[in-house]
């Protein structure tokens, strides 16, 4: 008897997909925190920076330890809170945020899972996920393995679609309210989520409010009135930015190549997008169409930029896992086509040697990839002691790569760090760190005209710096 209800209750499991999605789940928590298995540190500049504005809002700094100037949230404020929030409850140490991106991984995991059983099926659902499980991580691209927001459109993209499509039993109130507040927090944490999303509500939009049916044309005018509402309240994000630089096009020096697209996601699950794109288009639904029509804008959006080098509104380089997103779930549904050769299983197993195959080669890929290391274990012991042995108002002079990460760890204000892109400006003041460096730190003058109190370097040849711990200068003036 209790034999039969274990098998019952795994059965019903099986349905649902739950007993499939606790492997890949943790797949993709492997995939994810692999790199970091003999480095327990950050990787991207990018993730040093989010991780500094969360440390220094909830440390109520004034100052912002890159620049010197007052500190203020940058734009991707929800996402900057949402960390802030995260290090004020359980006080992370350097070491411990490298856990958060394979969290955030297993909840893409599942959020793709519930919006793909719900607009293609439970056999989609799980294919989709594994594919999410398998999303390659590279420095240009951003991807799951880093701390970065563009990981946000993993999240909050597939919840936001379930309420704009409207793939849910909620009543018309409650779905737009939580449509409102997922829309509204991409706003505030990641506009470029946010811009994808609206592109497919958009779409969306566009095909119920030309509708014959006067119960599409309904739900139209609620989605645009909760669109509207949302990006109203958003505004306040975007006005102090556009005051201060106003609208300005994204220039890139390095480039992922469009020909470049299969070899990152998969020659496989390309295949089977392209089959699924086929397959969804002819089918015509509303929401396959917006969701396709999406992915192409982004593939245009790639091939604009490889052909003039310039980028609108929506950054380049983000745009690869959002599309990555939006192809394994396109493909997901060209994979299931496979069992339709049924004939003596033919397709079922096809099915799973391909999936195997797919699986296999992206794994070899994830556990090779290779990715710079800012700091070394001296540097990150030298920045803790920097920390405890300095006043809170130095500012240290060091090399500008390893100085995102010393401001984070040191939490003090550092006189130079390299900029994320072309900046002329901030450049002059890294090229001018370089040559104090480069000069064995002679230049005192240097050190007084920019109120330098600690420099962090393997040589100096300077009598007013004394070597206090192995690599760190007090300036002695």
């Amino acid at each position: 008897m209790f034999i039969d209800r274990i098998r019952n209750y795994t059965k019903k499991f099986n349905t649902k997909g739950i007993f499939w999605l606790i492997p890949i789940s943790i797949l993709g928590g492997i995939l994810n925190f692999f790199p970091h298995l003999n480095y327990p540190y950050l990787f991207h500049v990018d993730e040093w920076f989010h991780v500094t504005q969360a440390k220094q809002f909830v440390l109520g700094s004034t100052i912002n330890w890159y620049t010197g100037d007052v500190f203020h949230l940058e734009m991707e404020r929800g996402w900057h809170l949402m960390l802030a929030t995260i290090q004020y409850l359980f006080n992370l140490d350097i070491t411990q945020w490298i856990f958060i991106p394979t969290v955030f991984q297993i909840l893409a995991i599942l959020s793709v899972y519930l919006f793909v059983s719900r607009l293609l099926g439970k056999k989609e659902a799980l294919i989709s996920s594994l594919l999410i499980a398998l999303l390659p991580s590279n420095a240009t691209i951003g991807g799951p393995v880093f701390l970065v927001p563009v990981n946000t459109c993993l999240i909050f993209i597939p919840l936001g679609l379930i309420f704009a499509f409207k793939l849910n039993n909620l009543k018309n109130t409650y779905n737009y309210i939580s449509l409102f507040v997922l829309l509204t927090f991409t706003l505030y944490a990641y506009p470029p989520t946010a811009i994808i999303l609206l592109t497919i509500i958009f779409l969306y939009f566009l095909q119920n409010i030309f509708s014959k049916d006067p119960n599409c044309r309904m739900n139209a005018t609620y989605l645009l009135i909760t669109v509207f509402v949302s990006i109203l309240v958003s505004l306040p994000n975007f006005i102090y930015e556009l005051e201060q630089r106003g609208v300005e096009s994204i220039k890139f020096n390095f480039w992922v190549f469009l020909e470049g697209l299969p070899l990152l996601l998969g020659i496989i699950p390309t295949i089977f997008f392209v089959l699924g794109f086929y397959l969804l288009f002819k089918n015509g639904k509303k929401e396959h169409l917006a969701i396709l029509f999406t992915a192409l804008i982004l593939i245009v959006n790639i091939i604009f930029f490889n052909n003039f080098g310039l980028s609108y509104l929506l950054p380049y380089q983000r745009t690869y896992i959002p599309l990555f997103l939006i192809m394994s779930i396109i493909a997901s549904h060209g994979f299931i086509k496979l069992i339709d050769l049924d004939k003596k299983k033919i397709g079922s197993i096809l099915l799973v040697l391909v999936l195997i195959s797919t699986t296999v080669i992206s794994v070899h890929e994830n556990i090779n990839a290779n990715y710079y290391k800012i700091i070394d274990d001296d540097d990150y012991e030298n920045f803790l002691w920097i920390k405890e042995n300095s006043p809170n108002n130095a500012t240290i002079l060091s090399d500008p790569w390893k100085a995102r990460a010393l401001a984070t760890i040191a939490e003090r204000r550092v006189y130079a760090v390299m900029p994320f892109g072309p900046d002329e400006e901030q450049m002059k003041v890294v090229n001018s760190a370089l040559n104090f460096l480069q000069q064995n730190c002679t230049n005192t003058s240097f050190l007084i005209d920019n109120n330098i109190s600690i420099v962090y370097t393997n040589i100096c040849q300077n009598p007013n710096l004394m070597e206090l711990k192995d690599n760190i200068y007090f300036f002695e003036k």
